[in-house]
């Protein structure tokens, strides 16, 4: 496949790699072998990703997380380059996620070769935040490992079989999945700041109420639940990794009280802030 492919970090045992291709045609690409594991998150693009008795329809939002030691070809649903961010992780260490998620039926049946996985806010936080270590002045290498490793868990975690969404046909997506990726990018630029929804479709450029009902046929979530809960991941983070205070912590994550905040980090998590902090 035409694509420029860039090495943007390695660690011991995996590689993150920029993909970004360059085929401009709706063509399905020769055989290509894999002798890795990956898990391969979509930015931008749309793109089918052929492999054995299945196609996956892959755009923004999903995860592809493919076994090694098999083939697979790439199909372009229309004119407009598809951007990943592959998460190659080495041989041993593939063998420690078997042992560790034997669990998981996908991992042991030999007739899966790859997984599909819708993903949702907490992930898409936790890709934003790895790339944003990767370009950061201050190289810190256990904080960029705790980070994908969190991002490989929680994409483990929704590991299901593939039912395509038929709410999401080839023409809307033609037309908006630029608007989802747009808005995506202005919410982890701006989601410690209080956005509002004319904001965010504003700078989709579509309505409120269009907008609105896209990004949750897209997402399967309100613009309002994805921005809260891109907030309590980023304020989770916080608490496990940072010595700053409860109220420090809710107010860099976009939260205006420290009630609200308190209120809706127990209702997700199911405990008080205070229990995850790191200051005694």
């Amino acid at each position: 496949m035409d694509a420029d492919v860039y090495t943007l970090y390695e660690s011991d045992f995996y590689r993150i790699l920029d993909f970004k291709c360059k085929c401009k045609t709706c063509i399905t690409s020769k055989p290509e072998y894999s002798d890795s594991f990956t898990v391969s998150f979509v930015r931008k693009g749309n793109f089918g990703f052929n492999i054995f008795r299945n196609s996956f329809d892959s755009y923004t939002g999903c995860v592809l997380i493919t076994k090694p030691g098999y083939e697979r070809t790439v199909t372009h649903s229309h004119a407009i380059p598809d951007e990943c961010t592959i998460f190659d992780f080495k041989k041993d260490f593939y063998e420690e996620l078997v042992n560790q998620y034997g669990f998981i039926k996908f991992f042991h049946n030999n007739d899966e070769h790859s997984s599909f996985v819708k993903i949702n806010a907490e992930t898409e936080l936790l890709h934003n935040l790895i790339i944003e270590s990767l370009n950061s002045k201050e190289k810190n290498k256990l904080k960029t490992d705790d980070l994908v490793m969190d991002f490989v868990n929680t994409a483990f975690g929704k590991i299901t079989d593939y039912t395509p969404n038929t709410k999401i046909s080839e023409k809307l997506k033609q037309n908006h999945l630029f608007t989802i990726e747009r808005a995506k990018e202005y919410i982890a630029q701006y989601f410690s700041n209080d956005i509002s929804l004319m904001e965010i479709a504003g700078y989709c450029f579509v309505s409120p109420f269009h907008f609105s009902r896209l990004f949750k046929t897209f997402t399967a979530f309100s613009p309002h639940q994805f921005l809260l809960n891109t907030r309590l991941k980023n304020a989770e983070i916080l608490l496990k990794n940072t010595p700053l205070s409860i109220a420090d912590i809710a107010f860099a994550s976009g939260f205006n009280s420290i009630e609200h905040f308190s209120a809706a980090f127990k209702n997700k998590f199911k405990c008080a802030p205070s229990k995850m902090s790191k200051i005694p």
